[in-house]
């Protein structure tokens, strides 16, 4: 690890940094929430939920920053997670060409991925401590000569990049079947130490699972339902024919449709082609180049073919079947695979244009979800403020949040389609109601009454015959948002 600490490494962790922090800047800078960014700010007290959720690291991160998310420090704190993992990847995987180093610097700054961890910003050091973590349980491994810590290391690793968020399970494998690809296209695969890590990979997830129970257990919680999280388990196996075919899709609608990031608006799908074309094409290449024996060659292409499964590890623990984009971040790893096997002629120019449009896609997205975010901001505050000057004695009245408003703006096409439509209220009435109420008293000073579950319900489906945005009813102010565009 010592050999990591060098002008080489300090000068990419401040490239890194810098380039983040520019990216990013409107996180900083403009009136940018989401309904989770709105609900947990400031003192978070929501890590019963974290627990429920089976991440007890989450809960950790906040015990020492007792449990308080302030925004501007916390994203800072997560670029230099970043930075430093980006280190440990570029010294893993051999990278000592100044192009190849920036090429990918840039693929992890600009990506919709790594716009959502940071996002989330009252958990995004424990996103990006996942990250880290994740990557660094396989270079551990894998470049620790001491046994005892070799095991041990990648061991609490793996452990600790579970317990902040399940989701990185992908990130382990896919890192460790990449680099495998990497060592069997030059030659050095040890088939008896990788079959090793997978064991302990094993016994990680296995002590991981444990250690939750144990901490539902301590704080007296039952685990959560969401996004299947109550159905994680072994049992879960029996379905793996059925899982296998879902990492494809999967793996075509990251790639080729607008489920999980947008690609079909800004041509991202046809740029896709193009690079995993090119992927293909430099593996061969360098299978060839190489000489690699049949037993070589087979189980190469093999583990290529596999990749979706790999990416998408996380849904065989799992019984939900849908991929968002913060679970996602194995995909940044495949760029590395890309950069690695790129031969030295024509080609690699040809990739690096193809690599260089992906990073203005990218770059449009990131900074239009943004924009879009903000105008959505905008669009409340502007309604909520004409509600309270419209009735002057609002304090008498009870106050209704209902339907909710899309963002049909051309800006809002380009966006990478996570949370940006309706980014600030839920629909469910308590967390709506939670939100209103939050958001009133965060921007304006407010504590507005918000009327009871029964009249929320009769007002919803009562018909606003004059779509009106705010009218009164009965001494009740309605905010009907599904008028407002």
């Amino acid at each position: 690890m010592k050999s990591l600490i060098n002008k080489r490494n300090l000068l990419i962790i401040l490239i890194t940094f810098i380039l983040l922090f520019l990216t990013h800047l409107p996180l900083m800078t403009k009136n940018i929430l989401s309904a989770d960014i709105l609900l947990n700010n400031g003192f978070y007290n929501g890590y019963s939920w974290e627990i429920s959720l089976g991440r007890f690291g989450l809960y950790v991160i906040g015990l020492l920053k007792c449990f308080l998310t302030i925004p501007h420090i916390d994203i800072l704190i997560s670029y230099f997670i970043i930075s430093i993992s980006l280190v440990i990847l570029f010294d893993l995987f051999s990278f000592r060409k100044k192009e190849d180093i920036i090429l990918y610097i840039l693929i992890i700054c600009l990506n919709p991925i790594t716009s959502a961890t940071i996002l989330f910003n009252y958990c995004s050091i424990g996103y990006t401590l996942a990250f880290l973590c994740s990557i660094l349980s396989v270079y551990i491994y894998y470049k620790e000569e001491n046994k005892i810590k070799k095991y041990l290391f990648s061991l609490i690793l793996i452990v600790v990049a579970l317990s902040m968020y399940q989701a990185y399970l992908s990130v382990i494998v896919t890192t460790f079947i990449i680099y495998n690809i990497k060592l069997l296209l030059e030659k050095k695969e040890n088939f008896k130490l990788s079959l090793k890590y997978i064991l302990t990979l094993l016994i990680g997830v296995l002590l991981y699972f444990i250690i939750m129970k144990i901490s539902l257990l301590v704080f007296h919680v039952n685990i959560s339902n969401y996004s299947g999280a109550d159905k994680i388990g072994l049992q879960t196996l029996l379905s793996i024919p059925k899982k296998i075919g879902l990492s494809y899709k999967l793996f075509y609608e990251y790639y080729f449709t607008d489920k999980i990031v947008k690609n079909i608006y800004i041509k991202n799908n046809i740029l896709n082609i193009f690079l995993l074309i090119l992927l293909i094409i430099g593996v061969v290449f360098k299978i060839f180049k190489n000489n690699l024996s049949q037993k070589e060659k087979i189980l190469t292409l093999l583990l290529v073919l596999a990749l979706p499964i790999f990416l998408n590890s996380i849904i065989f623990t799992i019984n939900d079947t849908k991929l968002q984009l913060l679970m996602s971040a194995s995909y940044l790893l495949v760029p590395l695979l890309l950069i690695t096997t790129i031969p030295e002629n024509k080609m690699k120019y040809l990739s690096i244009i193809v690599i260089i449009l992906f990073l203005r896609n990218n770059l449009i997205q990131t900074q239009a979800t943004y924009l879009s975010l903000e105008n959505t901001f905008n669009k409340y505050n502007t309604v909520i403020t004409s509600a309270i000057k419209e009735n002057i004695n609002y304090q008498n009245y009870k106050f209704a949040l209902i339907g909710s408003t899309k963002n049909e703006t051309e800006i809002n096409k380009l966006n990478y389609g996570f949370i940006s439509d309706d980014a600030i209220f839920w629909e469910e009435y308590n967390l709506k109601k939670l939100g209103f109420e939050r958001f009133c008293y965060e921007y304006y000073g407010l504590n507005l009454t918000f009327v009871s579950e029964e009249d929320y319900d009769k007002i919803k489906q009562r018909e606003n015959k004059n779509q009106e945005i705010i009218y009164t009813y009965d001494d009740i102010i309605v905010i009907d948002l599904s008028y407002l565009h």
